[in-house]
């Protein structure tokens, strides 16, 4: 037998794979004794069918399972003689397999690329400087009063915008082909969610006050159901309220668990400027890593990159599906899905080979110690201990793309710390 193994490319290769037509038949020799000694045939004892007889009944079984060992033996001795490390399972292409011509296939497989990192460190990034302006602060703490707003019912008097009213709607098509009824829903006067007919019919209306108006969709109306339609509404406004938001002095602050409004000020300046930080820093860094990845071309192992799209889909269904959507009825088209993640999942592949190969060359690896300090971190945002967390990671087999994770981040802060940072 001869076992080539040819490099396609950085990450790809595949083993060619010629096998004498004797050795074949050895293969299928060995099996056909396997199946007489198992096998019943009418007239012969069991054990007792000759092998010519086995192998006219069995003789495509035979000859497939043969074939498969010799695929499956020849592929784990390539891996031991040559230390290979398959990310997947090869494909099996170009089988050659007629009686008394040699056997030839070809194990198409990709491994990781034997990339070395070259100029990572000293890399010069620009970070920006926090900057928290009088504006952002005042929005900040404008959007803390709008949670803290009361919504006060309006027992007299009219409906005007931004009033919150709760009404029954009766909806009949012009058609009289159907007709739909809604209790008890909230409709926000003015807002870009109401539609402006009915906002437009409804201003100025009392509680216990019905309102009729018709209403044309466009054919491109979000919901279907009244897209290019024309319908008669009963409006029923069973109740009308008004949002109040709390004046902004001390008490507001105190209510809201500080001692003055000047100190709410500064903390809510604070966080801002934190936060700014925080965003700066993490723009300089994925700047940063940008820079490197750019400076050499790598290939992307394509099992890699299938394996980051499955996941980002199987994330998108879960979502869906917890948002009560039917994914089986969902007309949602997963190959656009797929083709639009692409080259997201493939950056994301490639940023792991950049970060794990400068793992490798800065010997950093990720101690017993580093993976209970993180659990830790996680199991204070559950009620499951650290050995809990790291039993589960175990038995699901994840500990490993855990470590893996934890090492690559490792090696992002090595590059950010030798980083040329300029603050701007």
């Amino acid at each position: 037998m001869t076992a080539e193994i040819v490099e396609v490319n950085s990450c790809k290769r595949n083993l060619e794979v010629e096998l004498p037509a004797t050795e074949l038949d050895q293969e299928i020799n060995g099996l056909s004794r396997e199946y007489a000694r198992k096998a019943k045939v009418p007239g012969f004892r069991p054990g007792k069918v000759p092998l010519s007889i086995i192998q006219q009944r069995y003789g495509k079984e035979i000859r497939q399972e043969a074939t498969q060992k010799i695929i499956e033996r020849t592929w784990q001795q390539a891996i031991d003689e040559h230390n290979l490390k398959p990310l997947a399972q090869p494909a099996i292409k170009d089988i050659e397999n007629k009686p008394d011509n040699p056997m030839k296939f070809t194990l198409s497989f990709e491994v990781l690329p034997d990339l070395e990192v070259k100029d990572y460190k000293e890399v010069p990034v620009t970070k920006a400087s926090p900057r928290v302006t009088d504006e952002k602060v005042d929005q900040t703490i404008e959007s803390y009063r709008e949670q803290q707003a009361q919504f006060i019912p309006v027992d007299e008097g009219e409906a005007v915008d931004g009033h919150i009213l709760t009404v029954t709607v009766d909806g009949r098509f012009e058609d009289d082909s159907e007709a739909t009824r809604q209790e008890d829903i909230t409709l926000v006067l003015g807002h870009p969610q109401t539609h402006e007919e009915f906002t437009k019919n409804l201003l100025g209306v009392k509680p216990g006050e019905t309102r009729s108006f018709d209403v044309e969709y466009p054919e491109d109306y979000h919901q279907k159901q009244f897209s290019g339609k024309k319908v008669h509404w009963s409006v029923l406004v069973k109740e009308i309220k008004e949002k109040q938001l709390a004046e902004l002095n001390d008490d507001f602050a105190k209510d809201i668990g500080h001692e003055s409004l000047e100190a709410f000020k500064e903390k809510v300046r604070n966080d801002l400027i934190t936060e700014a930080t925080q965003s700066a820093e993490k723009e300089a860094r994925e700047a940063l890593l940008k820079s490197v990845m750019e400076r050499q071309t790598v290939d992307v192992p394509e099992c890699m990159v299938q394996d980051e799209l499955e996941s980002h889909v199987n994330r998108m269904a879960t979502r869906l599906a917890m948002q009560g959507v039917d994914i089986q009825q969902a007309s949602i088209d997963w190959k656009k899905v797929v083709d639009e993640e692409r080259p997201r999942a493939e950056d994301s592949v490639r940023r792991s080979i950049f970060l794990n190969a400068i793992a490798r060359q800065e010997n950093i690896e990720i101690s017993d110690e580093e993976v209970d300090s993180e659990l830790q971190k996680i199991a204070e945002g559950t009620n499951k201990s650290v050995a809990a967390l790291k039993a589960q990671l175990e038995k699901e087999g994840r500990i490993e793309g855990f470590k893996q994770h934890l090492r690559e981040n490792k090696a992002f802060d090595f590059i950010y710390r030798n980083a040329k940072i300029t603050v701007e």
